[in-house]
């Protein structure tokens, strides 16, 4: 995200914690505060945080979703997690998701690995 000079961006964040109906809430409370704390140390604004709880991928891609078209409608920039693998099952639903979001002029940023980018460059037909 090089940025000339530092805009507040907006994010929605992706809480995505391994555990079970007893450990998740303290498992994203601590997440969230983690995320919070990158989002301060990098001008990120929080407006909206979503939760993945103890729900499968199919909870995970609808909520993927709902986020993109956030992006979609210029409500957010970017989508924070702590890591990909909260929002993607394996390497090639990363770069789908990476890419739509990318496609739409967002970003995906995680605390643990950075912005997630596609060193590919594709020609408009606009």
């Amino acid at each position: 995200m090089s940025r000339k000079k530092e805009k507040e961006l907006r994010a929605v964040v992706y809480l995505s914690v391994k555990g079970n109906e007893k450990t998740v809430e303290q498992k994203e409370k601590n997440q969230l505060k983690y995320i919070r704390e990158y989002a301060k140390a990098h001008n990120i604004q929080i407006v909206k945080i979503m939760h993945r709880s103890i729900m499968g991928n199919y909870v995970v891609n609808t909520h993927f979703q709902k986020m993109v078209n956030m992006i979609g409608k210029k409500e957010v920039d970017i989508i924070l997690a702590s890591k990909i693998s909260g929002i993607a099952t394996d390497l090639e639903d990363a770069y789908r998701k990476i890419g739509k979001v990318i496609q739409l002029g967002g970003y995906i940023v995680t605390v643990d690995e950075g912005e997630m980018k596609l060193p590919i460059q594709m020609a408009t037909t606009k």
